[in-house]
């Protein structure tokens, strides 16, 4: 049996290093600005907020159109105008390379056991153990300076949202100096679905839609990939409500989506399931086609199916049945389905739920079917 305080924890990304780390042979620069190498030498530079490539470019290589070729050699970003905070950018005399996931962490994630004696899964890459042995208090102050994040905190800027949710969340109206583009500290005007709930202190996740999300199966809409660009909190609920925006990632447009703020999960302990539950992955965050261990999957079931946080699933793939030939008449065989690993539930919706994969044996796509399991 899984001990009952079993818990997943999302680990802190190895990025959120020193400023002036050694990385790969080059040296980081962090917010303090410039951290000049020798000549032809490479230079990481970690983003911080506001950073943009154009000003990374004219800072290192004294010109700011070197980088649109970023696009050629990073084919993983979809839109190379696009960076976040805690990025590491490789800056060299031919120009900027945004480092990808794959660059920063090569880790695996591992199961271990606490001070206490309870088994964690810890989502973190290795390298995290490489970290010099610290004093208890000062790993603690470490860890609570930095932020949890899952496959270098890609779920914090984007997901999923269903369509039920969609219709009931808010927009932005206005600026209230009429600006087409908001950042920190801009006041703004917004206008909610069903405004009821909503009062004075409430904080809201801003995000634009992406791409509408299909089942695989049925076809029928199941909701949008979203990109997460802020937050914002309300400083009046009367309408025309009023807000102020508290963070961005990136500039925000009017008519941005407007959702209930929720805190990024830390850590869920193993729940039982009370019923039997059978559905499907429909997609993944950042709309990863093909699904690994330690990525974050989205299915079509949800809490009014008996979905709860902390669910274990596994995720199988049916195998067709086959032609016996050794049978005199014309026998079709059923097979056994293929295994593919399990997930455990993250956040349960009404209609849909998030997951992060625990295990894989195989490549996991869209499609392939989950099911729930009793924690033994």
């Amino acid at each position: 049996m899984y001990s009952k305080r079993f818990a997943i924890k999302l680990g802190c990304s190895a990025l959120a290093l020193s400023i002036s780390l050694m990385y790969g042979g080059g040296l980081i620069a962090g917010e303090a600005g410039k951290t000049d190498g020798a000549e032809g030498e490479e230079v990481y530079h970690r983003i911080v907020p506001r950073d943009t490539l154009w000003d990374i470019s004219g800072k290192y290589l004294d010109d700011p159109f070197k980088w649109p070729g970023l696009w050629e050699i990073n084919p993983y970003i979809k839109n190379p105008h696009l960076i976040y905070p805690g990025n590491i950018v490789r800056i060299t005399p031919q120009g900027i390379e945004v480092l990808s996931p794959d660059q920063r962490a090569e880790g695996l994630y591992r199961v271990e056991l606490s001070g206490d004696g309870e088994q964690v899964i810890v989502l973190e890459p290795e390298e995290e153990e490489a970290r010099a042995e610290a004093p208890a208090a000062d790993k603690a102050e470490k860890a609570a300076a930095q932020a949890p994040r899952v496959k270098d905190h890609a779920m914090a800027r984007s997901g999923f949202i269903s369509e039920a949710e969609l219709k009931g969340s808010g927009a932005i109206m206005k600026q209230e100096e009429g600006k087409l583009f908001m950042s920190e500290g801009d006041k703004v005007y917004v206008s909610f679905g069903d405004a009821s709930d909503v009062k004075a202190g409430d904080r809201f996740t801003v995000f634009v839609e992406g791409k509408k999300i299909r089942h695989p199966e049925t076809k029928k809409k199941m909701g949008s990939e979203v990109e997460v660009i802020g937050s914002l909190r309300i400083t009046r609920a009367e309408a025309p409500a009023e807000g102020v925006v508290e963070r961005s990632v990136r500039e925000i447009p009017l008519k941005a989506r407007l959702k209930p703020y929720t805190r990024p999960v830390f850590e869920v302990a193993l729940t039982e399931t009370d019923a039997e539950v059978n559905g499907h992955i429909v997609t993944a965050l950042e709309a990863r086609e093909n699904i690994s261990e330690g990525d974050i999957a989205y299915i079509d079931k949800g809490s009014a199916d008996g979905v709860k946080a902390g669910n274990i699933m596994r995720i199988f793939r049916p195998v067709p049945e086959e032609l016996d030939p050794m049978a005199n008449k014309k026998k079709r065989v059923s097979l056994p389905p293929l295994e593919l690993g399990t997930l455990v539930i993250l956040e349960a919706g009404q209609a849909t739920s998030t997951g992060v994969v625990l295990k894989s044996q195989r490549p996991i796509v869209w499609g392939d079917k989950v099911s729930t399991v009793n924690n033994q």
